[in-house]
C-alpha cells in the first residue's frame, strides 16, 4: 500500500449537489473541509454545479469527493464525463449518502463502529470502539466483490435495525462494511491509452450529523483515506496520468474555473471556492426529516453494478428504514 509525495497540489473537486433531501450539515462540511486544505496539502474546489461534469473542467482535477448528495445529481453527459475521468486515473471519494440510495425516516442511534484494520490510514487513528449518534448504512451488495477491502464495521448489537428492503437484493457480506478502500476500481476499466494505474478509491459512509463533522477522529478519518486516495499517485500532480494539477508549487487554495463561484469562508490553512448551483441536478429546496431522505448517488455507464461503482456498491438503505425504490 506504497504511496507517492505529490509533485504539485492536488485539486479535488467536492461535489455537495442535492435534488431531494438535504442535510443541513453540508454548510458544516465545507466549512470544515476548507480548513484542511494547507494541512493536508491538497486544494478543495466546492460546487453543486452539474456543468463541472464535462471532460474538459475535469480533466484539471486529481480526484472528486461526493458528500451528503441526493438523488439523481448528473445527467448522463455528467455520468459520461466522471466515466472517463476515472479511466484516465482520477480518485474518487464518498462521504455519508455520496454513493448510497436510501429512504430515511427514522431517528438517529447511537451506534459503536469497530476497527477491523490498525494500519490503514482512514483507521489508523480511529478507537477499536468508537461509540456515537449516526446513521447505520446497509448495502445492497457486498463492496467486497469489487475489491474493496473493510476497515470499518459496525456492533450490530449496539443499534436497534427495524428497517425493511423493498426489494431482493444480494447480501452486503460480513462484518458489515462501513468504511472500505479499493485499489484499483472497476470503475476506472478499461484505462485510456497513456493511463499507467487506476486512481484509488476511499469510501465512509459515516457523516451525517453536524456533530459528526465537528469530531476531530472523523475529520482525521475522511482526510486521511482521501490523502492515501491521492497519493496512489495516478495523476498529474504526481508527475503522470491524463487529469490533474500539473502546476508545480500549486498554492491549497481552490479555484472552480467556472461561472457563478463565490468565496466560501476558509481559515489560515486555506481559502475555498464555492460554485453556485445551476442547471438541471443541482441544488433541490432543503428537506425536512419528516419528508425523509432519498439519497441515490451516481449511475456509472460501464463501471460495474451501478450506483457510485468507484465506491463498489450498488446501493444502501439505512438501519431502521424502509427502502422505496
Amino acid at each position: 500500500m506504497s504511496t507517492t509525495p505529490a509533485q504539485a497540489t492536488p485539486r479535488v473537486l467536492v461535489y455537495t449537489a442535492t435534488a431531494g433531501y438535504r442535510h443541513d450539515s453540508i454548510p458544516t462540511a465545507i466549512e470544515v473541509l476548507g480548513q484542511q486544505q494547507a494541512g493536508w496539502n491538497v486544494s478543495f474546489a466546492f460546487s453543486e454545479d452539474p456543468n463541472m461534469f464535462t471532460n474538459d473542467t475535469l480533466s484539471t482535477f486529481d480526484g472528486v469527493m461526493f458528500v451528503l448528495n441526493s438523488d439523481q445529481v448528473l445527467n448522463d453527459t455528467g455520468m459520461a464525463a466522471l466515466q472517463t475521468f476515472f479511466q484516465k486515473g482520477g480518485v474518487y471519494t464518498g462521504v455519508h449518502s455520496g454513493s448510497a440510495c436510501l429512504y430515511n425516516d427514522t431517528n438517529y442511534q447511537q451506534a459503536t463502529f469497530e476497527r477491523l484494520n490498525t494500519t490503514f490510514p482512514a483507521t489508523a487513528n480511529v478507537p477499536d470502539r468508537w461509540t456515537f449518534e449516526e446513521e447505520v448504512y446497509n448495502f445492497r451488495s457486498d463492496p467486497r466483490d469489487n475489491g474493496a477491502v473493510v476497515v470499518l464495521t459496525v456492533d450490530e448489537s449496539s443499534y436497534t435495525n427495524n428497517g425493511t428492503s423493498s426489494g431482493n437484493y444480494p447480501s452486503q457480506g460480513s462484518p458489515h462494511p462501513i468504511a472500505w478502500y479499493i485499489e484499483s476500481p472497476l470503475s476506472a476499466q478499461p484505462l485510456m491509452a497513456n493511463v499507467p494505474k487506476a486512481g484509488r478509491s476511499f469510501y465512509t459512509s459515516l457523516g451525517h450529523l453536524n456533530s459528526t463533522w465537528q469530531n476531530e477522529t472523523f475529520i482525521n478519518h475522511v482526510m486521511s483515506g482521501l490523502k492515501w486516495a491521492l497519493d496512489g499517485a495516478s495523476t498529474r500532480a504526481y508527475g503522470v496520468g491524463l487529469v490533474g494539477n500539473n502546476t508545480s508549487g500549486a498554492s491549497a487554495s481552490a479555484s472552480s474555473g467556472a461561472s457563478g463561484s463565490s468565496g466560501a469562508s476558509g481559515s489560515a490553512s486555506g481559502t475555498a471556492s464555492r460554485t453556485s448551483a445551476t442547471g438541471s441536478g443541482a441544488a433541490s429546496a432543503s428537506g425536512s426529516k419528516s419528508a425523509g431522505e432519498r439519497v441515490v448517488g451516481v449511475a456509472i455507464p460501464g463501471g460495474g453494478k451501478g450506483m457510485v461503482a468507484a465506491a463498489g456498491v450498488v446501493g444502501a438503505v439505512v438501519a431502521g428504514v424502509s427502502i422505496v425504490l
